[in-house]
Order: C-alpha cells, then sequence, then structure tokens
C-alpha cells in the first residue's frame, strides 16, 4: 500500500494530467483551452524513448539510432525478445507493392466491399515499407531463406505477399541478431520496468514517462512496442469473439500500450484481430503449445472433432483459417461447440513427433517430448484402444466419434472429401492404438490497440495525431486485420511500422 501512495503523491507532485481529464476532453469531441507542461524533475533523458524490448522495440530503435537521436529501450520483463523471440522467426518481405496491397485489403475483406477498419492508401503505404524488410535483416548481418513464396489465401496478389525466414534457432536466432545491431549502436535498455505512465501536456502531448517513481524525459517522443492483449484476461473478455483463447507467445503481453496511450485519448483499433492458432493448453505450464496435429494434418492420420464427436472443418488449412471455425457459435445450444476440440490420431501419427510444438520454438523453455510419451503419462493425451472407448474417455458419444472416423477413413479410401474439401493428409485412422489430445483457440498474438496513421503515430479519438507518440508491431498492428495473409506476417510488420515509428520520432523537434 505504501509504494502505491508514494506513486500518487509523486505524480501529484510532478503535476501530470491526470486519465480521467484527458479522457474527458476526448469524450466532449473538444480541446482543452491551455496546453500546459506539468513541472518535473527529470531522472534521466533521452530524444526517443522506446517502450517495450521486441521485433518492434528493436526496429524502431534501430531506425531512430541510424537517424540520429540518442535512445532509451523500456522493457517490463527481465530480457528483451517478446513474441519475436518466442516465434518461429519468419518475416513477411513482399515483392511488389500494388500487388500486396491488393492482398491485404483482400484479406482484411468484410463482406459487400467493406473491410476491416484497412485504409487502401494506408495498406500500400505499409506494403512499401515492408518490401524493405528482406534487405534491412540482412543489413544488419541475419543471413535469411525463402520461408512462403506466396500468400495463403488464392486471392489476387498472393503471389506478390511472400515470406523469409529459416533463420538457425527460429525466432531465438533473429532476435539475436536484432539484439546485435540494437547494441551497436549503443542503445541503452532498462530492464524490469513496471508500472509506468505517460508525462503530458493537458492535450496530450507526450513529454516523457514515469517508470518506476523515476522521470524520464522524451525529448522528441515516445513510441509504444509493448505487444498486444495476450495475457490480459479481462481485455480479451471485452473485444476477442470467443473465450478461452490461450497464448503461445510472450507472456509480456499483457496490454501496456493500451493502458499507456488512454491518456491521451487515444483512439482503438484492431480489437478483435488476432493471429490464430490451435493450441494445447495445461493448467502447469504458463505458455501453450501450438498444434502440431493440425499444422502437420496435411501429411499425417489425424482429424479435429468438436466437443461433441464431429468434423466441424478443413483440418489442413492455415493455422490461423482454422483458428476462425473454433469461434462458431452455436445459438440453438447458446454454446461454442469447438472449445475445447479434440485432436483424434493414431499410434502412425504419434510416433512421428510431437503434438505439441515447444515454446521458445528455437529453444523450448515449455518443451514436448518426441514421442508424446510423456505427455500420455501425464494424462494430457488420451490413449485407448478402440476408437469408441477413446469417445469414453473424453466424454463423447462413442457412436458419434466412431461414425466421424469411420467416415473420414472411407474419403481416405476414395481420396475425396466431399464434406470439407480436405485434399491434404487424407491418411486413415486405423493403426491403434488411439489418442485424444484436448485443443483450444490459441493465437501467436493479437493485434488491436491504439490506432496509428501511416507515419506510425498514435491517433486520438477527434481523428488527429497525439503530439510526440507513436507505436509498433503487436501493441498496433497495421497488416493483421481479418484473415491472416501469411506466416510472418506480425513480425513483418514489426519491422515496418517499428521503422518507420523510430524514423519519425527522430525527426521531431525537441520539445521545450
Amino acid at each position: 500500500m505504501e509504494k502505491k501512495k508514494n506513486r500518487r503523491e509523486f505524480l501529484k507532485t510532478i503535476g501530470v494530467a491526470g486519465i480521467g481529464g484527458v479522457a474527458t476532453y476526448a469524450a466532449l469531441g473538444s480541446k482543452p483551452a491551455k496546453a500546459k507542461g506539468p513541472s518535473v524533475k527529470w531522472d534521466k533523458e533521452a530524444d526517443v524513448v522506446v517502450i517495450g524490448y521486441g521485433g518492434a522495440g528493436a526496429a524502431a530503435a534501430i531506425a531512430a539510432a541510424d537517424a540520429g537521436a540518442k535512445v532509451l529501450i523500456l522493457e517490463k520483463m527481465d530480457k528483451g525478445g517478446g513474441s519475436t523471440y518466442m516465434s518461429g522467426g519468419n518475416f513477411s518481405s513482399p515483392s511488389d507493392v500494388e500487388g500486396a496491397t491488393k492482398y491485404l485489403m483482400a484479406c482484411a475483406r468484410a463482406a459487400d466491399g467493406e473491410y476491416f477498419d484497412l485504409d487502401v492508401d494506408f495498406a500500400r503505404a505499409w506494403a512499401e515499407e515492408a518490401g524493405k524488410n528482406k534487405k534491412w535483416v540482412e543489413s544488419l548481418g541475419i543471413k535469411v531463406k525463402m520461408y512462403i513464396p506466396k500468400g495463403w489465401f488464392d486471392i489476387e496478389g498472393r503471389e506478390s505477399y511472400m515470406s523469409y525466414g529459416k533463420i538457425p534457432k527460429a525466432g531465438i536466432g533473429l532476435w539475436n541478431g536484432l539484439t546485435d545491431a540494437v547494441n551497436a549502436r549503443n542503445v541503452e535498455a532498462m530492464y524490469n520496468i513496471k508500472d509506468s505512465e505517460l508525462v503530458t501536456r493537458e492535450d496530450g502531448e507526450v513529454l516523457g514517462i514515469i517508470a518506476q517513481g523515476r522521470a524520464i524525459k522524451a525529448r522528441k517522443a515516445a513510441i509504444l512496442t509493448c505487444g498486444g492483449i495476450d495475457y490480459n484476461e479481462k481485455l480479451k473478455k471485452n473485444f476477442l469473439k470467443a473465450y478461452p483463447k490461450y497464448s503461445v507467445g510472450h507472456l509480456g503481453n499483457t496490454g501496456d500500450a493500451i493502458k499507456l496511450a488512454a491518456k491521451t485519448g487515444a483512439d482503438l483499433w484492431h480489437m478483435t484481430a488476432v493471429c490464430g492458432n490451435l493450441c494445447h493448453k495445461f493448467p502447469e505450464r504458463p505458455v501453450a503449445n501450438f498444434s502440431a496435429l493440425q499444422t502437420g494434418s496435411g501429411n499425417q492420420a489425424v482429424i479435429i472433432v468438436s466437443k461433441y464427436g464431429t468434423r466441424f472443418t478443413n483440418e489442413s488449412l492455415p493455422y490461423d483459417s482454422f483458428e476462425k471455425a473454433l469461434d462458431s457459435f452455436d445459438a440453438v445450444k447458446r454454446d461454442f461447440p469447438n472449445i475445447p476440440c479434440w485432436c483424434i490420431f493414431d499410434e502412425k501419427t504419434r510416433l512421428k513427433g510431437p503434438a505439441g510444438i515447444g515454446s521458445p520454438m528455437g529453444g523450448p523453455i515449455y518443451g514436448w517430448s518426441v514421442d508424446n510419451s510423456e505427455e500420455i503419462a501425464k494424462g494430457w493425451i488420451i490413449k485407448a484402444d478402440t476408437i469408441k472407448a477413446l469417445a469414453r474417455k473424453i466424454n463423447v458419444d462413442p457412436s458419434v466419434l466412431d461414425k466421424s472416423v469411420s467416415t473420414y477413413n472411407g474419403y481416405c479410401a476414395k481420396g475425396h472429401d466431399p464434406d470439407f474439401g480436405r485434399e491434404k493428409g487424407l491418411i486413415p485412422i486405423d493403426k491403434p492404438p488411439y489418442y485424444a489430445a484436448k485443443g483450444y483457440p490459441g493465437m501467436w498474438g493479437t493485434s488491436g490497440g491504439p490506432r496509428i496513421n501511416k507515419n506510425a503515430q498514435v491517433m486520438n479519438v477527434r481523428g488527429e495525431p497525439v503530439k510526440r507518440l507513436y507505436a509498433a508491431g503487436n501493441a498496433s498492428a497495421v497488416s493483421v486485420t481479418f484473415l491472416y495473409p501469411l506466416g510472418g506476417t506480425a513480425i513483418g510488420d514489426c519491422f515496418a511500422m517499428g521503422r518507420i515509428a523510430g524514423r519519425n520520432a527522430a525527426a521531431e523537434t525537441p520539445w521545450s
């Protein structure tokens, strides 16, 4: 209690504009009459203060430093990395601006020509900057290879949209290259910085940040690169369509950008958007495991059924598309029938490799046994000698699950799946014993946060840029609005918007 009291007294002493005051101006749609600045004794200062040290924070810091700014990074965890560190280390880098723009807009398509809050001019500006990602990453001394040569979906522009990666140790390897580049520029990073709050003028202009009782001046600007809302249950319940959803991303993603930007009257966007996947989540582990059963369904004997034992979509879809099928709501039963779902597979598949992919992918802390034996012993994977016996163990009607498997096996024999059009991995589930692994909607990260413009400036609810405040990465993703275009898009967004934010923040005139 004493710590909170001291912090409140400190904020009161320096005269920081309160969240409620600025939010009231924003709600009324009018500006304060004056824009007075607080009287602060600054403990530390830099030209650009970057809040959050993941892929977007690293890109912003590098760009700002290269533009001549003195940069300070604040990270609330004990080390940097964010979800870039946890990832497969892939990033998008389009080959053609117009083609990539058309593809992005198609992925943002809702219905009847409408889009999920993505402006075509903004998409074009993003594609132009993201097209420089490969060259920029290589300029940092990081070697990359082609990952996927075209977008997932058969829509216009997919040949222009591609991803690169294949970096040793996946996201860890990519992160190591980024941190080497940050360190080479003598950028200071401070760790374990929690409970921060922006210092603003009455009109929302950002002057600095209070970080654990220390006043840090941002002479030119601050950049929010502190991730999404993956581990903020309250925000997920308010903004995401279905619940629960678990993350395979970084534990530091708790919605800090939204909290910090609220003081400035910032608008929000893309709050329902995620880069989704199927995951396996267990109470013993804080981070979920990305499902290798779903992503590997293109070459192994597995089906995925609802909690009632029926198949509900093509198991071999791209992971984000598959995750969207999990959100389906049954209005009659008032139920999400696919949460949880069950991955049903046989001994052939069990021996092929882990059912879950460890996290971080380049060196798992939260791992998975190669033959799934440890997970079977723990009861995370259910085992039975027959499909009907397996059904009873997972509380599914045995006749329903048996029919689902036998029908699927019949499709395998014919080489055609008339129900869901699955073409890949039509391999029968026919070698006992049989197994079931519970699955949930998962995500690499969420994409919503403070709205930004194509200059990466945070926008307030009046449609005006908040002075000296920028955002990038999953704190306010541009390219992820509805369909996730291709693996590596989120990190491609981190790099593109991070560089834009860093350059523009460094170009600001110091405030006085």
